[in-house]
């Protein structure tokens, strides 16, 4: 349950916020009094701002007489006093567009994206790849190589590609390689990779050898292949702008900034940051309210991006508590969308 405040007490925590985000230094009740128009003497806002205190929406460093937001006051202020800021996104979309309208390479999209938020947000950015459970196989193609070996395409309706190559005793010939083809596109495709589970493979195994005179062999590395080729764990996550934190005042204490950027440099930590986001269209975790140790002194803005329909991937934001968030918000909202509609363009 969300505490009320008084609509004194909600300008002047706002009025804190928006200074602590310009500032990154502990607010005084001066400082309100001569730069926001608060209509009430210094001594009321410093009674007011002890009152917010005391409801532990401030906090007060013990190195000076000012406060500075804590995260119950960013949550309130996220959930009540801000609204999304409308931002003119038409630059946006048309720089994107001029970008990657000829790119075709998922990862690539994704990669650029990554920069892009960041560059736009002057934050770290976050995007992981499709999710594979809920990727369909567009596309499944088997090609002969020399030294008897196959090269097995799987490809995903999110535009994973995954090529491996599978060793043969023997040559199959080019009709047994045709008709493999037809039938592994007739039983396989369009078919979401969650439901090509051990029992449905072992069922296509049986329905294949009782048609067609194969290796026994062949199946097992291909199934192999194709259940350990999308599996979840092997979902990537891209960063953009990991200098932007050098910018954030918040890490100017060495040491804080060598665990920070260790952390973004191990890819099970990033996983596992993407992975602490629900399926919310937009989720915003602040401080403390993050179940990764290494951020509770950090915020999230992440968005889920969609295709046809189905969510598939994150993207967002990672930075300090002392975040732009309305604007943060507005943009990570406005290019999930379109990161969304570019990997669906490119994955035809």
């Amino acid at each position: 349950m969300v505490e009320e405040l008084d609509e004194r007490k909600k300008r002047i925590l706002q009025a804190i916020i928006q200074e602590h985000i310009i500032s990154a230094s502990p607010i005084g009740s001066r400082t309100l009094a001569k730069k926001y128009n608060l209509d009430v003497s210094p001594a009321t806002i410093r009674n007011e701002m002890a009152d917010l205190e005391d409801l532990g929406f401030l906090e007060q460093p013990h190195t000076s007489a000012g406060r500075i937001p804590s995260d119950k006051g960013y949550r309130y202020y996220v959930d009540e006093l801000i609204r999304k800021e409308e931002q003119d996104v038409t630059g946006i979309i048309k720089n994107i567009e001029d970008l990657y309208q000829d790119l075709q390479d998922v990862q690539d999209i994704i990669s650029g994206m990554a920069k892009m938020l960041s560059n736009i947000t002057h934050y770290t950015a976050l995007v992981s790849e499709p999710k594979t459970q809920v990727s369909k196989l567009k596309k499944v193609e088997i090609m002969q190589l020399e030294n008897n070996s196959l090269l097995v395409v799987l490809v995903t309706d999110t535009g994973m590609v995954n090529n491996k190559i599978i060793k043969l005793q023997q040559n199959l010939s080019v009709q047994k390689i045709s008709y493999l083809n037809r039938f592994l596109s007739d039983k396989l495709e369009n078919k979401l990779l969650s439901e090509l589970d051990v029992s449905y493979l072992n069922s296509l195994e049986k329905e294949l050898l009782a048609k067609l005179d194969l290796s026994v062999d062949l199946f097992k590395q291909f199934y192999n292949e194709l259940e350990g080729a999308f599996e979840p764990d092997s979902v990537k996550v891209y960063l953009g702008g990991t200098s932007y934190i050098l910018e954030q005042p918040e890490f100017n204490d060495l040491e804080r900034l060598k665990k920070m950027l260790k952390l973004l440099d191990q890819e099970e930590m990033l996983k596992k940051i993407i992975n602490s986001i629900s399926n919310d269209d937009l989720e915003i975790k602040i401080g403390q309210e993050n179940e990764v140790e290494g951020i509770k002194n950090c915020s999230l803005v992440v968005a889920t991006y969609y295709i046809s329909d189905r969510a598939v991937g994150k993207i967002g934001v990672i930075g300090p508590t002392r975040m732009e968030y309305p604007r943060v918000i507005s943009l990570v909202d406005v290019i999930s969308d379109i990161l969304g509609n570019l990997i669906s363009k490119a994955s035809g």
